[in-house]
């Protein structure tokens, strides 16, 4: 056998492992979400400057005038104004309807053109079944509803259809 001065594991490639490429990764994925909130603050800003700029141009423009219905239209929070300029009341159902009316307007649960599977034509014997599955079920279980002790279904079952082949 042959001595080692040093140990032949620490030799096998495993601890030069290369982290810079998940290290690049990693700040990729950095950089990609500082992109991201960068580009979401400047659009953020830029719909607050043209809000702001809007505001502006009505208060500081001396030909811009409002009467008073005009005035409440604009504080009323259910009146909206279309692209063509008509004002209209909207109700508060109609700007957020609820899930419940969402899914149900989707059509995606409705049974469209899947026929319905017919059911088949109740018989004699299922009548006569029911019967003495009734009197079968009496006869096999306690007051409370629970089976006798040591009987299980397949007595209840085996004893209706005795009492059904009688009844024929």
């Amino acid at each position: 056998m042959a001595e080692f001065s040093f140990d032949p594991d620490d030799f096998d490639g495993r601890d030069f492992y290369d982290f810079s490429r998940d290290e690049r990764r990693e700040q990729d994925r950095i950089d990609e979400m500082r992109r991201n909130d960068a580009l979401e603050a400047f659009l953020r800003d830029a719909e607050r400057d043209r809000e702001q700029e809007a505001i502006r141009e009505v208060v500081n423009n001396d030909a811009i005038t409002f009467t008073t219905a005009q005035v409440d239209a604009i504080n009323d929070p259910t009146m909206k104004m279309d692209r063509q300029g008509n004002v209209r009341r909207v109700s508060k159902r109609a700007t957020s309807p609820s899930g419940r009316k969402v899914i149900r307007g989707s059509g995606q649960f409705t049974n469209r053109g899947i026929p319905l599977k017919r059911t088949r034509k109740k018989t004699k014997t299922d009548k006569t079944m029911s019967k003495c599955l009734k009197i079968a079920n009496k006869k096999f279980r306690k007051a409370n509803g629970q089976l006798r002790k040591g009987k299980t279904m397949r007595d209840v079952m085996r004893h209706a259809h005795r009492l059904c082949r009688k009844e024929k």
